[in-house]
């Protein structure tokens, strides 16, 4: 990917965020999923993958989503950042200290024939309760394809009980392999733990497999600064 359609990217996201200015939007927060224990060794795909969710559900331009960051300092103030899997009681508690009105929590489970399912749910804070639920399956390894579909039917789900009418983003013309977003998931986990360093050769990694995955590319340029 070339410079200039990054800086037009951030320029539209911008653009939106100054339409919406001064409008009430419904507040989202992404939990980690659980990554089912037959899948161990992928665990810390559950930060890339909440990072993707987040992104995606911004484009659709009329929701607020929490930043991830800001659910790193919750779990840590919470003693939870090893916490396994969310019940829904616990996730109803970080949605009050997120601020959020509806949490996205769910599981990512091994498929048939080495393929991930990926089951989610959507939880109303005010209401304690499941009001929406959506999956998806990654299939040919790519990861992105997967978590578009996904976030498309959370979307939907959303639709009714915010009454809004909430878009899908575009289709990203590029796959995503799972081991690349397990790589980009782990510079993630750098960056939480304060190590740049690691964080740039990670995410250098990342775009050598992949030059058009542009949070990798918008991570790496915010280290240059």
């Amino acid at each position: 990917m070339r410079l200039f359609p990054l800086v037009v990217w951030l320029l539209a996201s911008v653009a939106w965020a100054q339409a919406d200015a001064g409008t009430a939007r419904p507040v989202v927060s992404v939990l980690y999923f659980e990554i089912d224990d037959r899948l161990g060794e992928l665990t810390i795909f559950r930060k890339g993958l909440a990072e993707m969710l987040i992104t995606d559900l911004v484009e659709s331009r009329q929701l607020s989503v929490v930043e991830r960051s800001r659910l790193e300092e919750v779990l840590k103030e919470q003693k939870l950042q090893g916490t396994k899997a969310f019940d829904q009681s616990t996730a109803v508690r970080l949605g009050q200290l997120l601020g959020a009105q509806y949490q996205v929590t769910g599981t990512v489970l091994p498929h048939v024939k080495g393929k991930l399912l990926i089951d989610a749910r959507v939880i109303s804070v005010l209401e304690a309760r499941v009001i929406a639920s959506a999956r998806a399956v990654v299939v040919d390894d790519d990861v992105l394809a997967g978590e578009q579909e996904l976030v498309a039917k959370l979307l939907k789900g959303l639709t009714d009980p915010t009454r809004l009418s909430l878009t899908p983003p575009p289709k990203r013309a590029y796959k995503l392999p799972l081991q690349t977003a397990v790589t980009y998931a782990q510079a993630l986990d750098a960056k939480d733990a304060k190590q740049p360093e690691k964080q740039k050769v990670l995410l250098t990694e990342v775009l050598k497999a992949q030059p058009d995955f542009i949070l990798a590319r918008v991570d790496l340029a915010a280290l240059a600064k």
